[in-house]
Parts: structure tokens; C-alpha cells; sequence
């Protein structure tokens, strides 16, 4: 086990409070000490890697040939989708419907979004507005048309699922080749431009860190109160370093689906770091349903967030292990629904190694 050794009047509790899993969330103004990591054994490292670029759809020309893709992603104000195509798939035209329902006449002439291109591109971005009927986790339904080709070899495409030659779609028009796909709108909230002060209670009562901040801070629900303290669920996701606890800290917060976060903070695995908020926090069945006030159970919520955020790997046969295949297998291009979580990153002064400056790079839960 790595030891990280403070200043001798606070070794003691260092090693008492890592070694017995003694929680200190009663009392935020307890004397800060050095939270060491709770691993046993050899680390192993494996960096898991998203096979395919997240929230990504196949372009897909003439029934059956793989054109290029459709990307969608959306900040605080407005929509992105961008179409990537082939060497051999110039596109002239470009077509886009994207509303609360599905279109209902599959006729891309008639979509709200199009633009023509002479000559051709490869590449192109729609930027559409937010409005008031596409509310964060809302679901969206997108159809996403394009004329690509070259010479006698021109055809109609469409955004959808590729699968190997025969593709499909979330939705479609009878006897009309063609459709479209669903995705949610990601959630971008109102944030602090401006750094904010936060210290860690570990253990949380449901979680590694039990997050409270020195000065009220405008987030959306998913506080929880206790002893007259307002504090979030929080996780490290940053294995390699440690921090204080009951220490102040000064972070600047990122939402998790922001492309926009810092070169460290950046990751492909958030939306299956989110999965997992979720199923942990709406209690769901099997793997999921657990004791979430035992901190055997946090370390292994805890030890499934470092496979996603440094690549530790769990132990074999650990319920740390099922957590990650399950988000793996499901959590692919997560976005919350209404009810649902998702992470809101405390991003620190990566400027600094001093532990007394730089915190852990931690993420608290969120349901807006």
C-alpha cells in the first residue's frame, strides 16, 4: 500500500483513519488528514478504450454502403450535427430534421435544416437552437439525409446503424427506405465561471467523499442534508493523486458531457462513468442493489470509477469488476433521462502538486 506522509502532527490520523475506514462526515471541521487509497496487492493497469467515437451514427448511401458518419452534440444554447463523409462520398446536399417527435413524412426537402454544396464537401455542421421544447434529457428524434457520391455513382443516404451491411434505424416511415435515430439532449448546466471552495468528508455517508462547499454554489438537485450540512455524493476520479480530507480546496466545476474541460479532466469514458451514477443512485437490481452506506461497498464503486478514469483494474470475480462490464455492455453513449444522474466535475489547480493546493480531481452526482 502506498503511504503518503503528511507533516508528523497529522501521521497518526492518517494511518488510523485509512486503515479502519473511519468516517469523519459528522464534522466538517475536524483536523484534515491525508487520505490514502484503499488498494491491496499489485496495481494492474489496462486503460479501457471506447471502441467507437461516442454519440456517433453511421451515414449510410444506397441501402447498404458506409458512406461516413453523423455526430451529435449540443452545449447550453444550441445543437451540433456534423457530417463526415468518404473520399469517395462527396456530398451536394444536406437535409436535417431534428424535433420532439418523429418526422412524419420521411420527405428531406421538407426538413427545417438543409444546405446545398457546389461544389461538394466532406464535411458539414448544422448549429440549431435549443428551444424550449427540447429541455436538457429530453428525448430528440433526428433525421439526417444527405446526397453523396461521384458521377454516375451518386446515392441517398441516411444517418442510422450501418450493422455490417444491413441497416436499421430507431425509427422509420413504412415502405420508405431510410430513417432516423434518438438521442437526448446532453445536460449543460448553469455553472460557477469562477472558482469555488469545497472540502472532502471521507468516507461520505453514501459515497468515497462526502462533498460540502465553504459558500452556497447554485447546482441542481442532488444534495442531500445532514446535521445542518448541505452535501453531495462524490467520487475521486484521479487515482494517481491525493488530498486532505476536511481540507479546503479550490476547484472550478465542468459538467461531464462539456467538451470544453481541461486537457486533464478530458475522458471517453464519461458517459459510462455516468451509467454507473445512475444505476447506483436510483438503486437499481441485481449488481446494483447494495448497501450504499457500507464502505466496503463505496471502494468498490470507488475502484470501478479508476478503471474509467486511470485504468486500475478491479479485482477478479469483484463486485468493482461487475460494475464496469455492466457499464461496458450498457452505458455506451449514456445520457440521463428525467429521474437520472449524472457527474459534474470538480476540476483542480493541475498547476500544483503541493496537496495542501491541488485536490484530487473529484466528480459529485447530479439530477437536474
Amino acid at each position: 500500500m502506498r503511504i503518503a506522509l503528511a507533516v508528523a502532527g497529522f501521521l497518526l490520523l492518517a494511518l488510523t483513519a485509512c486503515t479502519t475506514g473511519k468516517s469523519t462526515v459528522d464534522d466538517s471541521s475536524a483536523t484534515p488528514f491525508l487520505v490514502d487509497k484503499p488498494e491491496e496487492g499489485k496495481v494492474v493497469m489496462s486503460a479501457y478504450e471506447d471502441p467507437t467515437p461516442d454519440w456517433t451514427w453511421d451515414l449510410i448511401a444506397g441501402q447498404n454502403n458506409l458512406a461516413g458518419t453523423v455526430s451529435v452534440y449540443n452545449d447550453e444554447d444550441h445543437f451540433y450535427v456534423t457530417y463526415e463523409t468518404g473520399d469517395n462520398w462527396p456530398m451536394s446536399e444536406a437535409h436535417l430534421y431534428i424535433g420532439s417527435a418523429p418526422e412524419g413524412k420521411g420527405a428531406p426537402g421538407r426538413f427545417p435544416y438543409k444546405e446545398e454544396f457546389d461544389p461538394p464537401v466532406h464535411s458539414y455542421t448544422f448549429e440549431v437552437s435549443l428551444e424550449d421544447d427540447l429541455p436538457a434529457k429530453s428525448m430528440i428524434y433526428i433525421a439526417a439525409h444527405a446526397s453523396v457520391g461521384m458521377g454516375a455513382n451518386h446515392e441517398t443516404a441516411w444517418g442510422g446503424y450501418w450493422n455490417n451491411g444491413l441497416p436499421n434505424w430507431d425509427w422509420n416511415w413504412a415502405k420508405k427506405w431510410g430513417g432516423g435515430f434518438t438521442t437526448r439532449v446532453m445536460p449543460m448546466p448553469e455553472l460557477p465561471d469562477d472558482q469555488v471552495t469545497y472540502r472532502g468528508a471521507h468516507y461520505g455517508t453514501y459515497s468515497y467523499w462526502g462533498v460540502e462547499f465553504t459558500n452556497p454554489v447554485s447546482l441542481p438537485p442532488g444534495s442531500y442534508t445532514e446535521n445542518g450540512h448541505t452535501r453531495y455524493v462524490g467520487w475521486c476520479f484521479d487515482h494517481d493523486h491525493y488530498m486532505y480530507a476536511n481540507y479546503p480546496y479550490n476547484v472550478t466545476l465542468y459538467s461531464t458531457y462539456d467538451t470544453d474541460i481541461p486537457t486533464f479532466g478530458q475522458n471517453n469514458n464519461w458517459d459510462l462513468v455516468n451509467y454507473m451514477l445512475t444505476q447506483r443512485r436510483n438503486n437499481g437490481t441485481g449488481i446494483w442493489d447494495q448497501d450504499w452506506t457500507s464502505n466496503g461497498i463505496k471502494n468498490q464503486f470507488q475502484a470501478a470509477c479508476w478503471k474509467f478514469s486511470n485504468g486500475v483494474d478491479p479485482a477478479a470475480g469483484s463486485l468493482a469488476e461487475a460494475f464496469v462490464d455492466d457499464a461496458i455492455a450498457n452505458g455506451d453513449n449514456f445520457i440521463p433521462g428525467p429521474g437520472e444522474f449524472y457527474g459534474i466535475i470538480l476540476y483542480p489547480d493541475t498547476n500544483s502538486n503541493n496537496q495542501r493546493v491541488r485536490a484530487q480531481m473529484n466528480i459529485i452526482e447530479i439530477d437536474p
